[in-house]
């Protein structure tokens, strides 16, 4: 296989990170309509503000719409990438730290693995945003993370690639660390309620995504 475009995550996300935002729009499909599913799901779940976790927060742009949607709510990022976590720093006016601190409102980024660093316990809310399908051999483990970080009764949402027809476009991609998997959607949602599980076409089947919203059994 050709070699990763950088060498590895965070130095991919050394080179993309000052044009991220710019250029994923025409690629990373379902982002607003994953969050505006959230703001409609989580009021018949429960009529508190919610903890909510994104990881995989990038520059910050989720975060900046649930704090729309979710006003009240606690809100944390994590991110492997610290040229990200730059980018979400300057957009959000939010200082990187190495662990989150339970109970404090408002929002916080975090600089770290998911399943290692100290998030400060669980959430009611856990997002993750096209960021599990460029885990490579970690993805296990982040998928069993993200869902033991949800409370019972807690909502797991994830928007994501599904599947391409086309090798050469896999291949593409791969070389951008991303590698499709028609199989995560079902291992996020294992033993959780399903409320929301779509799949959607880009460009004409040029590659599938998926968005679901999952609910942990209280």
């Amino acid at each position: 296989m050709s070699k990763l475009i950088g060498s590895d995550l965070p130095g991919y996300y050394r080179i993309h990170a000052p044009i991220y935002d710019l250029t994923r729009a025409w690629f990373l499909f379902g982002r607003e309509r994953i969050l505006a599913q959230l703001a409609r799901q989580w009021p018949t779940c429960a009529q508190y503000a919610p903890r909510i976790l994104e990881i995989g927060c990038g520059t910050g742009r989720n975060l900046r719409r649930l704090q729309h949607h979710f006003p009240s709510a606690r809100l944390v990022g994590i991110d492997l990438a610290e040229a990200m976590l730059e980018q979400a720093e300057d957009a959000l006016g939010a200082r990187v730290q190495q662990r989150a601190t339970p109970g404090l409102p408002g929002l916080q980024l975090v600089h770290g693995a998911l399943g290692e660093a100290d998030l400060g316990g669980s959430f009611d809310i856990v997002l993750a945003s096209y960021m599990l399908t460029m885990t490579g051999a970690a993805q296990s483990r982040c998928v069993a993370a993200a869902r033991e970080l949800v409370v019972p009764g807690g909502l797991l949402a994830a928007v994501d690639f599904h599947a391409t027809p086309i090798p050469l476009y896999a291949r593409w991609m791969a070389r951008n660390h991303v590698h499709f998997d028609p199989g995560l959607r079902q291992r996020l949602g294992a033993d959780f309620n399903p409320l929301c599980s779509e799949r959607h076409s880009a460009y004409g089947g040029l590659w599938q995504y998926f968005l679901s919203i999952d609910q942990r059994p209280r």
